[in-house]
């Protein structure tokens, strides 16, 4: 418990080292008051993690597997809670309440918010945006270290060249990939910011818009649509650094390690990048049909917005006129495995396929022997339970949110497109299914704020973890 509780502690110094990061924004933006609390909440964050530390320094316990789950949630349990408080400090938010659901949703990448961007300090703007980026990079650094350590998923989904772990050394090895994956994508942000800037994008919008983006989280410091403020060149760095957010970061290492032409077309020809690209085309046609011809140029950009998981609009009137049962599946299934973006994951869902393949081709002959291979081993049938555990945990999460949704008050439609966009940390979802009642974030009461709070952790804990929390004998351990 108390290799725990030192992580804990470092994860405390990082989130307020982030909150220093963010005051000396406030600063150059000569917003005095804003980066005075700012630097103050940074101050008490940092003191309760060096007293963790120092009470748990001398250990020397080794990491279990119990001991990654219990950390796992405790730190997207904690550490969203400490960073909400400049929501409410700074002013943001009435309420406390209010706060915990704007930090829940900003550092998990949803992108849920109940607050108007053109009522918010400079400060605070940066806070969402950084806050976003620190939690997409938390996010894949916990699928490549913790995840793939666990193999949680059976067939080893999470498994990367990034990490190879041994007993015990869990937690230092967490250091070293989470400063790996943080360098991947700020260095991507940093080029999509300046590629922005240089289209003629405001400085501090672009770096906004970047943090967010490579984050997949969707929040923007500004009211409307993305073509209000950028143009079509800006608009499409934007949305291919939210692309490259929803990629397999361990994809994404080889092609900067390498820099070779061949490891491009890796990194598009992937398999679960196929998939994601094939279901922003999907978008694409299903926008022109339901839209108008007219709408290909912004439908292509709101399609491959929407497919990472960030769910930017570039305009008004194009992909919100596809169905809701479809974004809300769309939304569901997310992006890669090792990627910011929520959701099923891409991989599961084509590997899941192939099961089905290929149990209805032994329908017809019962002997054949096909076996399924993924990079490159043949999977057995026994290896796919876990996969289909996933996908009944996932089902099951979807309709008990839904469920709990309805009973504080909302109507079917706005429950089902809550519970989706909660649980598949897709915020700007809700918006897009265009609820006949015109529900809003900001209309959530209290009940539905927790909920919805409770989805969004869920979704970016891995819903097996979440589960298993319900079950006596992990208590003990």
């Amino acid at each position: 418990m108390l290799r725990i509780l030192l992580w804990l502690g470092y994860a405390l110094l990082v989130s307020a080292t982030f909150m220093a990061i963010a005051a000396c924004v406030g600063l150059l933006m000569l917003e005095l008051r804003e980066a005075g609390l700012m630097l103050s909440l940074a101050i008490l964050s940092g003191l309760v993690g060096a007293l963790m530390l120092t009470a748990s320094f001398r250990t020397t316990s080794r990491e279990s597997a119990s001991g990654a789950i219990l950390f796992l949630m405790l730190f997207w349990s904690v550490v969203p809670l400490v960073c909400a408080m400049p929501f409410y400090v700074l002013g943001g938010t009435p309420s406390i309440g209010t706060a915990l659901f704007e930090g829940v949703s900003t550092m998990t990448t949803t992108g849920a918010s109940t607050l108007d961007p053109d009522s918010l300090s400079d400060t605070l703007l940066f806070w969402r945006a950084f806050l976003q980026f620190f939690g997409g990079v938390s996010a894949a650094t916990f699928a490549v270290v913790i995840l793939a350590a666990l193999n949680l998923t059976g067939t080893g989904i999470h498994r990367s060249g990034l990490f190879t772990f041994r007993t015990g050394e869990l937690f230092p090895k967490m250091i070293r990939i989470g400063r790996l994956v943080g360098a991947i994508y700020l260095f991507l942000a940093l080029v999509a910011f300046v590629l922005m800037v240089m289209a003629g994008t405001e400085a501090f919008t672009a770096l906004c818009l970047a943090l967010s983006g490579i984050s997949t989280g969707g929040l923007q410091p500004f009211v409307g649509p993305i073509s209000n403020v950028l143009n079509p060149f800006a608009a499409i760095i934007l949305a291919l650094l939210c692309l490259f957010g929803a990629f397999n970061v361990s994809i994404l290492w080889d092609f900067m390690r390498i820099r070779r032409f061949r490891q491009f077309l890796k990194l598009i020809v992937h398999v679960e990048h196929r998939g994601l690209l094939g279901i922003a085309a999907g978008l694409v046609i299903l926008t022109v049909i339901f839209a108008e011809l007219s709408s290909l140029g912004a439908g292509l950009l709101d399609a491959i917005f929407f497919a990472s998981s960030a769910g930017y609009r570039y305009d008004v009137i194009s992909i919100d006129m596809v169905p809701a049962p479809v974004l809300i599946a769309v939304a569901l299934i997310g992006g890669s495995a090792l990627s910011t973006a929520g959701g099923i994951k891409v991989i599961r869902l084509l590997l899941l396929f192939r099961h089905l393949g290929t149990d209805m081709a032994r329908l017809s002959h019962p002997s054949r022997v096909k076996p399924i291979e993924f990079r490159s081993s043949a999977i057995g049938d026994d290896e796919f339970l876990s996969i289909w555990m996933y996908f009944f945990g996932y089902s099951l999460c979807f309709a008990v949110g839904a469920l709990a949704l309805a009973a504080s008050g909302l109507n079917l439609q706005d429950s089902l497109a809550t519970s989706a966009a909660s649980l598949s940390n897709m915020g700007p979802l809700l918006d897009m299914t265009l609820p006949a009642s015109g529900l809003r974030y900001q209309d959530f009461n209290g009940l539905q704020m927790i909920v919805s709070g409770g989805l969004m952790l869920i979704g970016r804990v891995e819903v097996l973890v979440a589960l298993s929390l319900l079950i006596p004998a992990n208590w003990q351990q």
